[in-house]
């Protein structure tokens, strides 16, 4: 239960809170279930991956697929760059969702 449906529950009394008539939501204990999963207010939870690990992903994808472009044929180093950036921007969408 949040703090505000807290205080205003203790402002209005034992009877306008709705003890007697049941409370609206789901089962029983499902909202405390839910409430203590929550972070703090104005913190996030850490990521499941760090930082560095993210951007040493990205980094890799972009060179270990730039290198296969150019090994297997591009035209040139431009087009094996921007092969390598495609991926790049696939593996930073994955990441970001990973998160």
């Amino acid at each position: 239960m949040s703090r505000r449906r807290e205080k205003a529950r203790e402002q209005r009394g034992p009877a306008e809170s709705g003890a007697a008539g049941g409370e609206r939501g789901g089962p029983a204990g499902e909202s405390g279930a839910r409430a203590s999963a929550d972070p703090p207010p104005g913190r996030r939870p850490p990521p499941r991956i760090p930082f560095l690990a993210q951007a040493g992903i990205l980094v890799a994808v972009f060179a270990v697929v730039s290198l296969i472009a150019d090994l297997v044929g591009a035209a040139n180093l431009g087009v094996a760059l921007g092969v390598g950036q495609i991926a790049f921007a696939i593996a930073l969408v994955a990441v970001i969702v990973k998160t």
